[in-house]
């Protein structure tokens, strides 16, 4: 039994944009995901980092959606090594809206804590490729995630039956009802 956990935070630099006060038509405009008045903090890189370290702390496995943007700021606080569990894989958007940016993203990393149990040949837990390639979820929730994106993190994390899998930002609750159906698969 492992204690897992999904945390899909307001993404550095768009906090506000998305979720805060002032956002996009002041708070619950059109294209604003919600409106969280303490959603300015997620805008500061420290708020990042002490995820990382209440992750650390409190889970045996972890997942944690990200823009590429912060990338670098959570790998100035985590190193990425197979002996410790954790890596950056990579979402694929085959068909992701562009931006105002010359260059499309077509991807977001995902830094990924596998169980200590879980990492080796011969744990038991199933091969699992370090990309997942598949459109985002077409929601009027910004930020909402597909049902196959959380069914692949709990793949890369070798979730099992026993394990409790903790999402720390519900959302639009598409990740909590992507768990409870990977579950029902299960038994």
């Amino acid at each position: 039994m492992a204690k897992l956990c999904i945390a899909d935070p307001p993404y550095l630099g768009r906090s506000v944009r998305w979720y805060g006060a002032g956002g996009c038509g002041n708070g619950r405009g059109r294209g604003q995901a919600d409106n969280h008045p303490d959603a300015v903090k997620w805008d500061n890189p420290e708020t990042h980092n002490q995820l990382v370290a209440d992750l650390q702390r409190d889970y045996d496995g972890w997942a944690i959606a990200m823009s590429v943007h912060s990338l670098s700021t959570y790998l100035d606080v985590v190193e990425t090594d197979s002996r410790n569990g954790i890596r950056v894989c990579v979402w694929h958007k085959p068909s992701a809206v562009t931006s105002g940016s010359r260059i499309t993203n077509h991807w977001e990393p995902v830094l990924i804590k596998v169980p200590a149990d879980r990492r080796g040949w011969n744990s038991g837990a199933a091969r699992v490729s370090d990309v997942m390639s598949c459109p985002p979820l077409r929601s009027n929730f910004v930020g909402a995630k597909p049902t196959n994106w959380t069914l692949w993190v709990l793949d890369l994390l070798g979730y099992q039956s026993t394990d409790t899998v903790d999402d720390l930002f519900k959302g639009s609750g598409a990740v909590s009802r992507a768990v409870e159906n990977y579950s029902d698969r299960l038994f």
